[in-house]
């Protein structure tokens, strides 16, 4: 699920809004209205979606704390596939949002896991800010050493902030996650850490767009009931 959690908040980071190659529709905003217009449209050109498929690969390190302070490490490979959809031709803020598949698989000595994740989101977005949300379903399992984390189902609802100028924005967001699987619920009155749902995230990352190039690097951090997991992941994009 880290690595579904970088390509996530690097996704929202990469968006079209921000980068190099976006479509000018994207940035330019609505004329202001002419005596008899309404809404501000500009004149001969309607209110509209835009789509764009997208996809990336991405390497990352993952490290698994537990609290006995004992700590494993894996390398992590995976990526993202998925459809970007905004408005344009209307005023800001304007709808925009993905609809995304995800998959990860980790190793090491002693460590084994994979996960997939399937989600769309939604949200507003301004010239250079943005809110995203959605519902993500997720299957993972995990061995961290002695450590098993069952197969489960889940969902999550991210909620991601973005800002940016053109080829370049940062992003963070949290996300609470709900599991079918007692044994990893986290009880939050037993622990220090802060969080509510099952499990909780948070990321922080951001992107830098060259030309029709796109480099990301992100950080995640998930309260397990078994420990800390955190990913650092490094990402290009190949279209979108």
């Amino acid at each position: 699920m880290l690595i579904s959690l970088l390509l996530t908040g690097l996704a929202v980071a990469d968006d079209p809004l921000h980068q190099p190659g976006a479509s000018a529709d994207a940035y330019r905003p609505a004329a202001k209205p002419r005596p008899g217009a309404r809404h501000g449209r500009r004149k001969g050109k309607k209110e509209s979606w835009k789509q764009r498929f997208y996809a990336r690969p991405m390497l990352a390190g993952s490290s698994f704390t537990t609290p006995d302070g004992e700590t494993s490490t894996a390398l992590g490979i995976g990526g993202e596939g998925g459809l970007r959809y905004w408005e344009v031709n209307k005023p800001f803020p304007r709808l925009r949002g993905r609809t995304r598949a995800t998959v990860e698989y980790m190793m090491s000595v002693g460590t084994t896991g994979m996960g997939i994740k399937a989600g769309s989101f939604l949200g507003p977005a301004w010239k250079n800010f943005a809110l995203e949300s959605g519902l993500d379903l997720s299957w993972d399992r995990y061995e961290w050493g002695d450590v098993r984390m069952d197969p489960t189902i889940g969902a999550g609802i991210p909620v991601i902030a973005s800002a940016g100028v053109k080829g370049l924005s940062v992003y963070a967001g949290l996300q609470p996650s709900w599991v079918n699987n007692e044994a990893r619920v986290v009880d939050w009155s037993e622990t220090d850490e802060f969080g509510f749902g099952h499990e909780f995230s948070t990321f922080v990352g951001g992107a830098v767009g060259i030309d029709d190039m796109s480099l990301s690097v992100g950080y995640s951090r998930r309260v397990t009931v078994f420990g800390i997991q955190q990913g650092y992941g490094v990402s290009a994009n190949i279209r979108g």
